[in-house]
């Protein structure tokens, strides 16, 4: 009788604490975080739950400017997106800053729902994110030391080995010297340099040319005038769309926020936003509102 007891009572008080611990859960779960919710899902589910988008950002102006001073946020995607969540009542948190090589590795980590940036697609990237829509167009020309004129009218004398062209190893300017230009020498920078580098590469003599978008060369030209100019001549080599990129398979999300940029497109709130950063229209290219300009 008395083990009996002893096993009866060990019984009565595992269950005890089991209740007690079931109580606890469910007075606890009542109230769950902004913060809680967004760790246990992912995607649209948690932003509807909190009314909130995390969004990582990359600083490359203008598309993307972080203030050095006050740390607030601007540029062209930046307001967008700004606009697109206030039209779906939600507010921006921004989470970190993060760059283009590890911008999919800030996404799948779950800190962030959306990277702000003018990020352009590529088939590599694809693998690994989704993009939203096209938000503006950006052109990409060649660009040459200012007493260089050796390719004007005429890349094509790019395309021999005592020429060395500037590249961000996975970026753009590789992508279009390996695959336009493969007999050039290339000078490599790695993925983490910041783009006015190769530039700096031109102005310094190490490199021939390179290829860049007129809005990173003006902010080059501006503290370093009279080192580089548009190679003449010749039109631009790529047209690349600036989307947002978003968690492989969010598409929820994704979908969701495509439809405030046909909103924001559609009432040419778009174009009004991206006309104080290209005054003249000669930087970028915005579609079109299906209504007229």
């Amino acid at each position: 009788m008395a083990n009996g007891t002893t096993q009866k009572d060990r019984i009565m008080r595992r269950l005890l604490l089991y209740v007690s611990a079931v109580a606890l859960l469910a007075a606890t779960g009542c109230h769950t975080s902004s913060s809680d919710v967004s760790v246990g899902m992912r995607g649209l589910d948690a932003v509807r739950n909190t009314h909130v988008l995390r969004a990582a950002y990359i600083n490359y102006p203008p598309s993307m400017t972080v203030d050095p001073n006050t740390k607030a946020k601007g540029g062209i995607m930046t307001d967008v997106i700004v606009e697109s969540a206030k039209a779906m009542g939600l507010q921006v948190q921004w989470t970190e800053e993060t760059s283009f090589a590890s911008m999919t590795d800030t996404l799948d980590s779950g800190r962030a729902d959306i990277v702000v940036s003018g990020i352009w697609p590529s088939s590599s990237r694809a693998l690994r994110a989704d993009f939203s829509r096209v938000v503006y167009f950006s052109p990409v020309y060649a660009y040459v030391r200012t007493d260089d004129s050796r390719f004007d009218n005429k890349l094509a004398s790019i395309n021999t080995s005592s020429v060395r062209i500037a590249t961000i190893d996975g970026e753009l300017s590789s992508i279009v010297a390996h695959s336009d230009y493969p007999n050039a020498a290339t000078v490599s920078l790695p993925q983490q340099a910041d783009v006015a580098q190769l530039l700096l590469q031109l102005s310094s003599r190490k490199a021939d040319v390179t290829f860049v978008e007129p809005a990173i060369a003006d902010q080059f030209l501006a503290k370093n005038p009279g080192t580089i100019r548009r190679v003449a001549g010749v039109a631009a080599v790529r047209l690349f769309p600036n989307c947002y990129l978003f968690r492989k398979g969010d598409t929820g999300l994704r979908d969701s926020i495509n439809l405030a940029l046909v909103e924001l497109t559609n009432s040419r709130r778009i174009a009004a936003i991206v006309k104080p950063y290209d005054p003249d229209d000669s930087h970028f290219i915005v579609p079109p509102s299906p209504v007229g300009p």
